[in-house]
């Protein structure tokens, strides 16, 4: 497994803990405790946890985030140990590249079948996936009283920089230098794809009105958020940590976002260095992920 460095940060009550990083605004509120359920559930990942009694109506409802189905092995360690642990485990039905609002319309028609049911669901959410869950419960009190949980790791409320700098507009407003030729083709190969309206609307402007409706609903569900940055990066084709060092030169960064850009209020956060934002979905670096999403889970139930 990758080793990683943990901090819990507690929105709600401060601690004099050292803080990882001097850009990071919240890094010192943290909750010594809670990180040391996050080491203890790590060392037992492999063998845990196991859905108790008070989980047993429980399933576990696994969200990708941007074009998450289009990646070979996506989550699939994962769904894996967590069928062996015992879990009723399914994916979200959202699309690799659909919007915000068409991901969260589908998850809403799950999540209502699962109630239906008589399921409890518990959401893991990677990225993007986790801004759909929150919009799909902010439309329904009902899939709100029914949530027993929502982990979130790498969750945006702040753009992605590169994507920001592919789609910056017809006539390039807010770029800060011209497309290279290969960015010129990645930004064709997206639009062809139909993936160009949800890059787009991964935008700081639209992600932080986003985050203004959602945040009151992450508030009433129990939740667990992660954000993470990373210096060596395990997916050249995914990550652009170039990028970002050139665009915000010395801030934490998981290839994709700012470490600042995942940090939300009303919850507990668990800040992790070494940790890219291709390797919570599909591993790299002899990063065990499976052993990761179950540690958080641990946590999120102890």
């Amino acid at each position: 497994m990758c080793m990683v460095t943990p901090s819990i940060v507690s929105n709600r009550r401060p601690s004099r803990m050292r803080p990882l990083s001097t850009n990071d605004p919240t890094a010192d509120h943290v909750d010594r405790a809670l990180a040391e359920r996050y080491q203890r559930a790590l060392r037992n990942a492999a063998n845990g946890p196991r859905p108790s009694p008070e989980y047993a109506d429980c399933t576990l409802l696994m969200v990708r985030g941007l074009f998450g189905s289009w990646i070979p092995n996506h989550f699939r360690a994962p769904l894996r140990h967590f069928k062996r642990l015992g879990w009723q485990v399914e994916v979200g039905h959202t699309a690799a590249a659909g919007t915000l609002a068409s991901n969260a319309a589908a998850l809403g028609a799950q999540i209502d079948q699962l109630v239906a049911a008589g399921r409890r669901p518990i959401f893991l959410a990677h990225s993007k996936g986790g801004l759909e869950v929150l919009l799909a419960l902010a439309a329904s009190s009902t899939r709100v009283a029914a949530t027993a949980g929502l982990l979130g790791v790498q969750v945006p409320r702040g753009g992605s920089p590169y994507l920001e700098h592919l789609f910056a507009g017809s006539d390039g407003e807010g770029r800060r230098h011209p497309l290279r030729f290969s960015e010129r083709m990645e930004a064709v190969l997206l639009t062809a794809l139909g993936a160009r309206r949800a890059c787009a609307e991964l935008n700081t402007h639209n992600l932080q009105a986003v985050a203004e409706r959602i945040e009151s609903t992450l508030r009433t569900v129990p939740s667990l958020m992660v954000a993470t940055s990373a210096q060596q990066m395990s997916n050249v084709f995914e990550l652009r940590s170039k990028h970002l060092q050139q665009a915000h030169p010395g801030q934490a960064h998981d290839g994709v976002f700012l470490r600042t850009d995942q940090v939300w209020s009303g919850t507990h956060m668990l800040m992790l260095d070494g940790i890219d934002h291709a390797q919570p979905s599909v591993g790299g670096l002899r990063f065990a992920h499976q052993h990761f999403w179950a540690a958080l889970l641990a946590t999120l139930l102890d």
